[in-house]
């Protein structure tokens, strides 16, 4: 069934009918990464350590997934807009193609690079060995990964966002039966550890990755008859690339921003580790309407866009910024006052719930920073200017944290709680600055 054009009816509808789809998908997905947590939790505290310590390494495949995805969408989005079909066929061919031979880079890339880039990060002995057994899996399935993430990409331009959310919910249910069974064992299978966490996500993203491409096909978005659009065109991957990879190492720097954060984290014990990789994960549930809003935006501003609608990429987003507000004022004071069950959900840990729920408090206050991002970055990145999502991360994630967090910890010598409010601080920073440039973008833009 096809979905209708983003660039008639009422904003309103069509931003609900994508962004709640993919908020209640990402919700079972952010879920889906609960169970993870709490089963590597019941291998030991070291395990969940290991978890959180191995997430900026295996965000490569996120990052290069992701950033190609983004890209994609928006520009067979401005595709559908323009209605040129012949370039939305292209398009939708090529980034499948190029799906493939980036999946078997990131495979080589990450299987031979995971274990110095733990060792950097302070792992050693039983430690390093529950990074490396979580995450070569991953890697070795990055193929699927990378082909989800390429059919979602179509299906989200058309503005489907249903079959995704559909994916994501299914998959979560599919996790509560594969990581007990495949971390302990049973049915002719042996106990794998925290091995089996991992190789029951690879399954999952594959079966994912069939039926999305499968709906892709049937809906005629590639068709055998242009199976030549598969073939590598250096021109088109130009296109993708120049989309995709800003938006990619705009994610990469976020992994980027982990270590930074993981390796100062390192003064400050184990514990505040395993605390910050469960604070992360809470804080994902309170963003999904955030990111359900990023995604509309791409749809609809990049439709719009390519039909010349300016008037309607304008109202697109400041409906969003404003839907996002008050929805993250909501999940903050949730966070403030739920934040100790919350924070128990992931662990049983004494010292690791005393440490996550003043992170979580603490942060609360700062989640309308990340609605900024998401609503004007992706509505850059449907304008296909992605340049500025990379620079906005890149300064937030790494220069500054490269400068302050050095002082904070050496030479200020401040506690855990001041360490959480140097980095809110940045984040703060950062959003007004993202604003301010998002607003002269849209001003610009509905006077031409």
């Amino acid at each position: 069934m096809a979905s209708p054009s983003l660039t008639t009816g009422p904003l309103p509808g069509h931003i609900r009918r994508i962004a709640l789809p993919m908020s209640i998908g990402f919700f079972f997905n952010t879920m889906y990464n609960v169970v993870d947590s709490f089963y590597a939790g019941r291998i030991s505290t070291e395990a969940l350590a290991a978890m959180a310590l191995s997430f900026p390494v295996f965000f490569i495949i996120i990052a290069i997934s992701g950033g190609l995805s983004r890209g994609a969408s928006a520009l067979i989005a401005n595709a559908i807009g323009a209605k040129n079909k012949e370039e939305e066929s292209t398009l939708s061919g090529q980034v499948f193609s190029l799906a493939i031979l980036s999946a078997i880079c990131v495979s080589i890339v990450g299987l031979s690079a995971a274990t110095p880039l733990f060792q950097i990060l302070g792992a050693s002995g039983d430690y390093l060995q529950l990074a490396k057994d979580y995450t070569s899996p991953l890697f070795i399935g990055a193929i699927f990964f990378l082909l989800n993430s390429m059919s979602n990409a179509i299906l989200l331009a058309h503005g489907d966002s249903r079959t995704y959310s559909r994916t994501l919910v299914i998959g979560f249910l599919l996790n509560l039966i594969l990581d007990p069974w495949f971390l302990y064992g049973g049915f002719g299978l042996p106990a794998m550890g925290i091995k089996g966490i991992a190789w029951a996500t690879v399954l999952i993203q594959g079966l994912g990755a069939i039926y999305l491409l499968s709906v892709v096909v049937h809906r005629g978005h590639i068709t055998r008859s242009c199976a030549e659009h598969l073939i590598p065109k250096i021109k088109i991957y130009r296109q993708i690339l120049h989309q995709g990879i800003p938006t990619s190492f705009n994610l990469m720097s976020i992994a980027l921003g982990f270590f930074v954060i993981t390796y100062f984290l390192k003064f400050y014990g184990e514990a505040s580790v395993a605390a910050f990789g469960v604070g992360t994960r809470i804080e994902q549930m309170a963003l999904l309407p955030a990111i359900g809003l990023s995604s509309a935006i791409v749809s609809i501003v990049g439709q719009n866009n390519g039909a010349g609608e300016t008037d309607r990429v304008r109202e697109c987003v400041h409906l969003c910024f404003k839907y996002g507000l008050y929805l993250i004022i909501t999940a903050s004071i949730l966070l403030l006052a739920f934040a100790t069950p919350l924070v128990r959900l992931f662990t049983n840990d004494p010292e690791v719930i005393q440490v996550g729920t003043k992170y979580v408090r603490i942060v609360a206050f700062i989640q309308w920073s990340y609605v900024s991002g998401f609503v004007y970055i992706g509505f850059l990145q449907a304008l296909k200017r992605p340049m500025y999502g990379f620079i906005e991360s890149f300064t937030r994630k790494i220069i500054l944290p490269g400068i302050i967090f050095p002082l904070a910890v050496h030479y200020f010598s401040v506690g855990l709680e001041g360490f959480w409010i140097s980095m809110c601080a940045i984040n703060a920073f950062m959003a007004i600055i993202t604003i301010s440039y998002g607003q002269h973008v849209l001003k610009k833009l509905h006077c031409t």
